[in-house]
């Protein structure tokens, strides 16, 4: 396949990100008018662009368009399901718990010599056809365990199912189910609130695809400016999901604003504290509750 140009590939990223900025405001301002009363459900929108070589030797740049929609039945259980759009300038790398990592496939290794016989080899795959197409879809599950008190932190267990919905031969998929499961945290301090959750993934495994067990984390704090108006800091990350692969750390600066009580848009810059992490992230997104 045939890859775009540097102007090719700049314009896709601003045609798109303007769709996807209209298509978020149409959702928010939608949002505004209407009369029912807010129900459980919720569903988001969003363009995240990043570029980086991810501790590889050519760099990769990506766009994701998650849809995400939520379920929230009571006070103490919610859903997640994260269906994204992928489009990538290569193949060299595939999405894992929602961090990129180096693409790997599993083969025979060339003999060691004079009668040994060849073993197992887990080789980085390096290619610059681009590609597009459905990614992995993800459902997570929580469920507060205990409510916040003034003196004591929300606590919520969580069970995160991924599924092979992203073409494996084209990088935009693993081929194979992933199961983890973790615990969050949260507390607010007067406008303040922070939030801290850890998540142990077993990925699942193919003929030739054969990722590490690995670990998700996320912290993050946020100040509520105004009723509308929010920013915070995130900082992100994982273990190497691969033996000779680089852990993801990244840190992001996020803004929120609420449109209305049904609606809200928001934004973030990030930037890769890693060899594992993108160069530089950006992202935009829009959220309807009805």
């Amino acid at each position: 396949m045939k890859s775009l140009n540097s102007t090719e590939k700049m314009n896709s990223v601003k045609i798109w990100g303007g769709l996807l900025l209209a298509a978020g405001l149409f959702f928010c301002q939608a949002a505004t008018v209407l009369a029912a009363p807010a129900t459980p459900f919720s569903v988001s929108l969003g363009f995240d662009f990043a570029s980086g070589d991810y501790g590889t030797s050519v760099d990769t740049e990506s766009i994701r368009i998650p849809l995400t929609i939520g379920y929230v039945p009571n006070d103490r259980l919610d859903f997640s399901l994260v269906i994204p759009y992928l489009y990538q300038d290569n193949d060299s790398t595939v999405i894992l718990g929602g961090n990129r990592f180096p693409r790997h496939e599993s083969g025979m290794g060339d003999s060691g010599g004079m009668g040994d016989s060849g073993g197992m080899s887990d080789e980085t795959v390096i290619s610059n056809a681009s590609q597009k197409g459905l990614g992995d879809s993800s459902l997570t599950a929580g469920y507060i365990l205990f409510q916040e008190t003034a003196t004591a932190p929300m606590l919520r267990p969580l069970v995160y199912l991924k599924m092979p919905t992203g073409d494996e031969d084209k990088g935009l998929g693993t081929g194979a189910f992933d199961f983890g499961g973790g615990m969050s945290l949260g507390k607010g301090f007067g406008d303040w609130f922070t939030y801290a959750e850890a998540m142990y993934v077993i990925p699942g495994t193919t003929s030739d695809y054969k990722p590490d067990d690995y670990w998700t984390y996320l912290m993050s704090a946020s100040y509520s400016l105004t009723e509308k108006l929010s920013y915070g800091v995130d900082l992100t990350g994982a273990t190497a999901a691969f033996d000779d692969g680089d852990s993801a750390l990244a840190v992001e600066l996020n803004v929120n604003y609420w449109t209305s009580q049904y609606g809200r848009i928001g934004g973030y810059v990030g930037k890769g504290l890693s060899d594992g992490s993108a160069d530089y992230m950006v992202g935009v997104s829009g959220t309807i509750n009805f």
